[in-house]
C-alpha cells in the first residue's frame, strides 16, 4: 500500500467493458476433402501389365488408370463359355424330349427332366456372366485383361500399383475432387471454446503468402490429442483456382461469432516494471495498492484490454506517471 498526500489531485478513472470476438491464429496443413475422395479398386486380381497413370496427374472421368491381367477373370470367361455350350446342348435336349413326348414316345418324367436341365444351365449362363461383370470383364470381347477406369474427374493423390506388381484385394490410385479442399488446424485445449462450427476463418498459405482466403469451419474433433492437448478443426476452403496442394502449409486466423465482454482499462493508467504491467488502485482515502495486471490488445485508441488482475467498475489512477512521480517526489 502507498499513503499520498494530496490524493485528490489524482484523477481516478474505472474500468469499463466491451463485447468483441474472438481473434487467434492456428497452424494447420491443406487435406483433400473425404467426401470428395474415392479409391480406385479392381475388384478381380492378378497382376498389372500397364500403368499409363500416375500420382499428381489429373484425370478424367473414364479415363484409363491401369490394365490388370486377372487369371480369375480367365476362369470367369471359361465358366461362362462353358455354361453356354451346356444351355445349348441342354435346349437341343429338352427339343428332343418335346418331340417325343409330343408323340406318345417318352414318359413325361423324362420331359420333366429335361426342363429341369435347361432350366439349371440358363442360370449357370447367367452366374457366370454376372461373374464376368463383376470382375470388369466385357462380354462382347470376352478377354482376361481388365480395363481400370477413373469413377470422377480429379487429382491422383495416391498410388498403390505400378507395372508388374500384383493386384490383390487393395485400393489401386486414389483420386480427389480438389476444387474444394480442407485446412486440418491443431487448435490448443484453451482455444477451443473459442471456436464454433460456423465461424469464419482466414487462410493464408505458406507458398502464396500474399494469398488471402476466406473459409468456415465444418468440424472441430471430438479427441484431443494427449501428447499435444490439440483438437483438430476443420476449415473448408474454395479451390477451384487450382493453387492449393494436399501437404501445403497454412496459418488460420478464427474470427468467433460468439461475443464475450471484456475489460477495459486507459493506456495512461498501465505502467511497465519488470517485464510485468501495473496500476494504481485506490484501497481508501489517500491509499493506493499496486496491483499487477495481465494485458490484452488495444480495441480502440486509448483503451486497453486486460485479461487478469481488473473487473469491470473499478477504479484506478488515470495517469500512472504522474502518480508514480509524485510518489517518489514525496519520498
Amino acid at each position: 500500500q502507498i499513503p499520498v498526500s494530496e490524493a485528490k489531485s489524482f484523477k481516478l478513472a474505472a474500468t469499463k467493458s466491451i463485447d468483441r470476438a474472438h481473434h487467434f491464429s492456428a497452424p494447420g496443413v491443406i487435406a483433400p476433402d473425404v467426401s470428395r475422395t474415392v479409391s480406385v479398386f479392381s475388384l478381380a486380381n492378378g497382376y498389372a501389365v500397364n500403368v499409363p497413370a500416375q500420382v499428381g496427374e489429373n484425370v478424367r472421368k473414364g479415363q484409363l488408370l491401369a490394365v490388370v491381367n486377372s487369371p480369375d477373370l480367365a476362369k470367369a470367361i471359361s465358366d461362362y463359355q462353358t455354361a453356354k455350350a451346356q444351355l445349348t446342348l441342354a435346349r437341343k435336349e429338352l427339343e428332343r424330349e418335346q418331340a417325343l413326348y409330343k408323340h406318345g414316345a417318352a414318359p413325361r418324367k423324362a420331359l420333366e427332366s429335361a426342363q429341369y436341365s435347361e432350366q439349371h444351365a440358363t442360370i449357370e449362363v447367367g452366374n457366370a456372366k454376372r461373374q464376368i461383370q463383376l470382375l470388369g470383364g466385357s462380354l462382347n470381347s470376352p478377354s482376361p485383361l481388365v480395363n481400370v477406369r477413373a469413377p470422377i474427374s480429379g487429382t491422383i493423390i495416391k498410388q498403390k500399383i505400378s507395372r508388374g506388381e500384383a493386384v490383390e484385394n487393395s485400393y489401386l490410385f486414389r483420386i480427389a475432387d480438389l476444387s474444394r479442399i480442407w485446412v486440418l488446424c491443431s487448435i490448443y485445449e484453451n482455444d477451443l471454446p473459442r471456436v464454433q462450427v460456423g465461424d469464419s476463418a482466414q487462410v493464408r498459405i505458406a507458398a502464396y503468402p500474399n494469398l488471402k482466403l476466406s473459409g468456415h469451419i465444418s468440424n472441430i474433433s471430438g479427441v484431443l490429442n494427449p501428447a499435444t492437448r490439440t483438437a483438430k478443426v476443420r476449415v473448408v476452403l474454395n479451390n477451384s483456382h487450382g493453387l492449393l496442394k494436399p501437404g501445403m502449409f497454412a496459418t488460420a486466423r478464427f474470427s468467433s461469432t460468439h461475443k464475450s465482454p471484456e475489460v477495459l482499462v486507459p493506456v495512461t493508467a498501465l505502467f511497465q516494471l519488470h517485464d510485468n504491467f501495473w496500476v494504481f488502485r485506490p484501497v481508501k482515502p489517500g491509499v493506493f495498492r499496486r496491483t499487477q495486471v495481465t494485458v490484452g490488445s488495444i480495441p480502440m485508441p486509448g483503451w486497453q484490454v486486460v485479461t487478469q488482475g481488473l473487473s469491470v467498475g473499478q477504479k484506478v489512477v488515470a495517469n500512472s506517471l504522474e502518480f508514480a512521480s509524485a510518489v517518489s517526489a514525496q519520498k
